[in-house]
């Protein structure tokens, strides 16, 4: 490549297999291609978003803006019906046992579910229709957070939010831990998270299930609960739990809460602000 980038512009050189430009160089460099490709390689913002957009226009698609799957993500329903565009969407679960739908979250223009709720661990979607859930979270659209691995992404999720949390009610279903609360604190328009009901955090912080490894692995997370609730931003009930966390230096997971059937509950997590 930067052989051909040397022929082909008459500007760089190569050193200790490395290619090096003068200042002189990138202006001639930057200056060439915008005159043949009409883009500004200082300028990213430029680029097209696809790959498919930068293919019309260049051999090289992954110049696109955003990465591939950039868009994607993972959508399921305890009640098998996914509502959106419009349409009622049946997931069929009874024929293929699956984690959901996987869409683009910029092709969702309509959304008729009145509650949406934000799953941290990816195996907890496919399990959502046996949960024991709150009645107003079985008709809810349950929306995969996102990951580096699963194909879903952090920031679909949080576009998704930002478009339509505001006029719904969003619930945050993760980890009884430093990062699950974290997460619920930073997710766009939450206003619940749902975990285990009060009555069973003694069972869950001192059963064999729980992980004080994963507690001293998040202090980063932690400190940011303690710096949120130490301002007077949390619930009462959030706030409880928070300190609880502190006090037991514990944790207790998703899966380990679906595995030994813990009763859920949906806890308030910010004060309303007058």
């Amino acid at each position: 490549m930067g052989c051909f980038v040397i022929e082909r512009y008459q500007c760089g050189r190569i050193r200790n297999n490395e290619l090096i430009f003068t200042a002189d160089d990138k202006t001639s460099l930057r200056r060439q291609i915008i005159q043949e490709f009409g883009l500004d390689p200082f300028e990213v913002d430029q680029l097209p978003d696809s790959r498919i957009e930068v293919a019309k226009h260049h051999h090289n698609e992954k110049l696109a803006k955003n990465p591939a799957g950039d868009d994607h993500i993972l959508l399921n329903c305890p009640n098998k019906t996914l509502k959106l565009n419009g349409r009622t969407i049946e997931l069929q679960t009874e024929f293929v046992p699956n984690a959901g739908m996987m869409c683009l979250s910029s092709g969702i223009n309509q959304l008729d579910h009145d509650v949406i709720v934000v799953v941290e661990n990816l195996p907890i979607m496919q399990l959502c229709g046996t949960f024991k859930l709150p009645s107003f979270c079985r008709d809810a659209l349950w929306v995969y957070r996102g990951d580096h691995k699963s194909g879903a992404r952090v920031d679909a999720c949080h576009a998704l939010l930002n478009r339509f949390g505001s006029n719904k009610t969003v619930v945050v279903c993760s980890d009884m831990d430093p990062k699950g609360l974290e997460i619920a604190l930073t997710m766009p328009h939450a206003q619940y998270w749902l975990g285990p009901e009060l009555s069973t955090w003694d069972d869950c912080f001192n059963s064999g299930y729980a992980s004080r490894s994963g507690y001293d692995k998040q202090s980063d997370a932690m400190a940011f609960l303690m710096k949120t609730h130490d301002a007077g931003l949390l619930t009462e009930p959030f706030s409880e739990l928070v300190l609880r966390i502190q006090k037991e230096r514990s944790s207790f997971r998703q899966e380990h809460g679906y595995a030994h059937n813990v009763n859920l509950s949906l806890f308030p997590i910010r004060q309303q602000m007058a």
